[in-house]
C-alpha cells in the first residue's frame, strides 16, 4: 500500500506518514513485517527498531526523500511514531530512550556514496558505505544535559549539551535576582547530568575498490549509545548508515577559518563478519559456478587462471589457488581452533615472475593486500597504537595482516625485512592473532589470514653448493609455520627458453589492433576462467563448502606419512616429515577438493597435493650427502648427518681434554690428535673448532690454545 501525495499547501505530518509505513508495510500479503517486529520488541521489552530504507522508499518516495535529505529531524519524528504504535501494542512501557536504526540491502540504494565520493553536497544527509575499520578509540562519556548548581544562591538547573564544548551557563534562572555571571559561579553537578556512551572509529576504502596507485582514503565515524560502541574492532569491515557532518576545523593559527572538518554520525553499523549471507550472487551466477564446478581438471584450470601471462611455474600457480580456497577451519574439543588458512613462500632468483603470480593472487582473492618487504614494518604488518591529535587518547590501529582478516596478506620482497618485523608475525601465522600491550592497551585481534610471501636468495641468486637455509638466511621457526615452500630456480634450457620466448611474443601481439585500449580484455584471453567469475568462485567455495576427508584420503594420508617417518630406524635415524607437516597436508588436500566444491576429498586429492609436497620436500629438505628427505634441514638449518657428525666430534674433543684434566691445549695439536683417527678430514676438523670459538663453546686464552667454557664441560 502506498500513502497518498498530500497537497503542497498543506503540511506533511511525517509522524503520522511514519506510523503508517510501520502498521502498514506487507512485506508479502497478509505479512506485516515491522507490525510483527514491533510486536515482538513489546514482548521482548526490546527498545530498537531496524528498517530498510528500499521499504520506505516502495511504501513513501516522498518520506523516504525527506529522510535522505534531514536524517536528524526525520529520525526523530520516526521515533515518536515508533513509540505511538508501540503504545498500541501494549499496555506498560519501560521508562527508556528508544531508537530507529536504518540499513539496506540494496547495492544500488540511492543512499550508497563511497568513501571517495563524500562531497560537499552530502553534508547533513543520509549516506551508506562500506569499508575497513583501522582504528577505534576507547569508549568515553559523552555529555548530552549538563546540571549546574549556583554556588551564591543554590539554585539548581539544566543545560543541554549540543556542541563539543561544555556550555556553561552565563547567568543564574533564580527568581531571587542572583548575581552569579562568571564561569566560577557554578557547579556542574555530573551525578545528576546526562551522559551518553561515545566512540570515535576511523573508515577506510576496502582495498578491492582502491583505484589503481591511489592512496586509500578514510573518514571518521561517531558511535554513540550502547547498541552501537564497542560493535566493531580495528580489522573488521563494515557496512555503516549515517548523517555526513561537519564542523569548524580548529586552526591553531586561526580560530575563524573557513575550512571544516567531517564525520560520519552513525545510525546502523554491520560488521560482514557476522552474517554468513555476504555473498551477493545472482541465481545465474550460482548456476554457473555450479556447472564450472563439474569440469573435468577444474583445479588446473583455476591454478592456470593465475597469473596467466606468467609461462610455466604450474607448481605456484597451484599453490596460490591453494591458498586462496585454504582448507576447512576446525573448532578443538577443549576450545580455541586449528587453521585453515594456508601459508606460501617462494624463493628464487630475480626476474622468475613470483612478484607476478602474486600479485595476480591478491587481485583473485574477494579480500587481498598486497605490502612489499623493504616498505612494511612490525606495526605495519600487525597492529600499532598511535596518539588521538585531537583528544590525546592512544587509539589502536590494524596492520596489513589484521586487515586482510579473511583472506591473503601478500608480502613481496621478504627477504628484504628487518628480522625483528620478520618474527611480528609468528603469532598471525600459527595462532592467528595479534596480540599488542602498548601505553595501556592490551587487546587481541583476528588475524585469519593466509599469508603469502617470495623472497631472494642472500646472495642474489641460489648457490647450489650450499643447502636451502644457506641460501635463504630466514629464521627455522619462521620457516617451518609454511606449508609449501618452493625453490624457483632460472636455468638455461634451450627447449624451454625457446616456448617461453614464444610464449612472451604471441601474449605481447594478441590482437593489438582490436584492444589496444584494452589491456584487461587481453589477459581473460589467456585465463581459462574470466578474473571477476573466479573471485566471486572463491567466495561463494569458503562461504558454502567445508569439505572432510573420506576414508581412503585418510589412509593415504597416513602411509604417505608412515612411510617418509619409516625409512630410516637407527638411533640417529633422518626426519624426513613432522606432525606439523601433517596437519599441513590435510589443509592442502580439503583445498584441492574445495577448488571443485567437493564434500569429501578423494584418494585423487591426496594424490595430487602429495606431487606438490614432494616437491617441497626436494627443494627444501634434500640431503646431498645422504640422498634422502631431512626435515631437519628446514628445522635447524643443517641435515641431520651434519648434526650427528658435529655431536660425534665435540664427544672426541671432549675426551681429549677430559684426558688433559680440562686444561687449555695446543690447536694444531688437538688437530693432529683427531685427524689421526681418520673419521674427521683437516679441513672440517678446522672449521668445527673455529665455529665452536664463535659460539662460545670454546675459547682462546692465548693465540694458539683453546680451551673449553666452564659452562661446557
Amino acid at each position: 500500500m502506498t500513502t497518498p501525495l498530500p497537497s503542497p499547501t498543506r503540511p506533511i505530518d511525517k509522524i503520522s506518514h511514519f506510523e503508517d509505513f510501520y502498521r502498514l508495510f506487507q512485506e508479502k500479503p497478509g505479512i506485516y513485517k515491522y507490525l510483527d517486529k514491533i510486536n515482538e520488541i513489546s514482548s521482548k521489552g526490546g527498545n530498537t527498531l531496524v528498517f530498510l530504507y528500499e521499504d520506505l522508499l516502495s511504501f513513501d518516495p516522498q518520506i523516504a526523500e525527506m529522510l535522505r535529505n534531514d536524517p536528524e529531524a526525520l529520525i526523530e519524528d520516526a521515533v515518536d511514531a515508533f513509540k505511538n504504535v508501540l503504545k498500541l501494542q501494549s499496555s506498560h512501557m519501560k521508562k527508556q530512550k528508544y531508537f530507529i536504526r536504518i540499513s539496506t540491502k540494496d547495492e544500488k540504494s540511492p543512499l550508497s556514496v563511497p568513501i571517495r565520493g563524500l562531497r560537499a553536497k552530502h553534508i547533513d544527509q543520509l549516506v551508506w558505505f562500506n569499508g575497513i575499520t583501522i582504528r577505534s578509540s576507547v569508549v568515553r562519556p559523552k555529555l548530552t544535559r549538563a546540571e549546574f548548581e549556583c554556588n551564591i544562591c543554590g539554585n539548581h538547573f539544566s543545560i543541554p549539551q549540543l556542541t563539543s564544548k561544555v556550555n556553561w551557563p552565563r547567568f543564574c534562572g533564580s527568581k531571587k535576582r542572583c548575581t552569579a555571571k562568571a564561569q566560577s559561579d557554578f557547579r556542574l553537578i555530573s551525578k545528576k547530568s546526562e551522559f551518553i556512551d561515545w566512540q570515535s572509529i576511523m573508515i577506510q576504502e576496502v582495498p578491492e575498490d582502491l583505484p589503481p596507485g591511489r592512496i586509500p582514503r578514510s573518514v571518521q565515524a561517531i558511535l554513540t549509545y550502547d547498541d552501537l560502541v564497542d560493535s566493531v574492532k580495528p580489522g573488521d569491515r563494515v557496512k555503516v548508515m549515517g548523517s555526513f557532518k561537519s564542523v569548524l576545523a580548529q586552526s591553531i593559527n586561526n580560530n575563524n577559518s573557513t575550512l571544516f572538518k567531517s564525520y560520519i554520525e552513525v545510525n546502523f553499523i554491520d560488521p560482514e563478519d557476522k552474517s554468513e549471507e555476504d555473498i551477493e550472487l545472482t541465481k545465474e551466477e550460482r548456476k554457473k559456478i555450479e556447472e564450472l564446478s563439474k569440469e573435468p581438471m577444474i583445479q588446473k584450470k583455476i591454478a592456470r587462471s593465475i597469473a596467466p601471462t606468467i609461462y610455466g611455474r604450474e607448481d605456484l600457480k597451484m599453490a596460490c589457488a591453494l591458498s586462496l580456497f585454504a582448507g576447512t577451519r576446525k573448532k578443538l574439543p577443549g576450545g580455541g581452533y586449528k587453521r585453515g588458512d594456508i601459508h606460501i613462500l617462494f624463493v628464487g632468483d630475480p626476474g622468475t615472475g613470483k612478484s607476478e603470480i602474486l600479485k595476480s593472487a591478491v587481485m583473485k582473492s574477494p579480500r587481498g593486500i598486497y605490502t612489499s618487504g623493504k616498505g612494511s614494518s612490525a606495526v605495519g604488518l600487525t597492529a600499532a597504537v598511535i596518539k588521538d591529535s585531537d583528544t590525546g587518547q592512544m587509539n589502536l590501529e590494524a596492520g596489513a595482516i589484521v586487515l586482510a582478516n579473511g583472506g591473503v596478506a601478500a608480502i613481496d620482497e621478504f627477504d628484504k625485512m628487518d628480522s625483528a618485523d620478520r618474527s611480528a608475525i609468528h603469532e598471525g601465522m600459527e595462532q592467528q592473532t595479534v596480540s599488542i600491550a602498548k601505553a595501556g592497551i592490551v587487546a587481541t585481534l583476528k588475524s585469519q589470514t593466509a599469508i603469502m610471501a617470495a623472497a631472494n636468495p642472500y646472495s642474489g641468486r641460489f648457490n647450489e653448493y650450499k643447502s636451502f637455509a644457506e641460501n635463504v638466511r630466514m629464521p627455522p621457526s619462521l620457516l617451518s609455520r609454511f606449508d609449501l615452500i618452493f625453490k624457483v630456480v632460472d636455468k638455461p634450457n634451450p627447449a624451454s627458453d625457446a616456448q617461453m620466448a614464444e610464449f612472451i611474443l604471441n601474449n605481447a601481439t594478441i590482437n593489438v589492433e582490436d584492444k589496444a585500449n584494452n589491456i584487461e580484455d587481453s589477459k581473460d584471453d589467456v585465463a581459462p576462467i574470466d578474473g571477476d567469475l573466479l573471485k566471486k568462485y572463491i567466495k561463494y567455495a569458503k562461504r558454502s563448502c567445508r569439505p572432510i576427508l573420506s576414508e581412503e584420503a585418510k589412509d593415504r594420508i597416513k602411509s604417505f606419512y608412515l612411510e617418509l617417518r619409516g625409512q630410516y630406524d637407527s638411533e640417529d635415524a633422518i626426519v624426513s616429515i613432522l606432525a606439523r607437516n601433517l596437519e599441513g597436508l590435510i589443509r592442502l588436500t580439503e583445498a584441492y577438493a574445495k577448488m571443485a566444491l567437493k564434500d569429501q576429498a578423494s584418494k585423487e586429492d591426496v594424490e595430487e597435493i602429495i606431487k606438490l609436497f614432494n616437491r617441497y620436500l626436494k627443494d627444501t629438505g634434500y640431503d646431498k650427502e645422504t640422498g634422502k628427505f631431512d626435515i631437519d634441514m628446514i628445522i635447524t638449518g643443517q641435515p641431520r648427518t651434519a648434526i650427528n657428525k658435529l655431536e660425534r666430534f665435540l664427544d672426541k674433543l671432549k675426551q681429549i681434554f677430559e684426558e688433559n684434566n680440562w686444561q687449555e691445549l695446543d690447536r694444531k695439536g688437538i688437530i693432529q690428535i683427531i685427524e689421526l683417527d681418520g673419521e674427521f678430514d683437516r679441513t672440517y676438523i678446522e672449521k668445527s673448532i673455529d665455529e665452536l670459538v664463535n659460539e662460545g663453546t670454546l675459547y682462546e686464552p692465548k693465540t694458539g690454545k683453546v680451551k673449553f667454557t666452564q659452562r661446557e664441560r
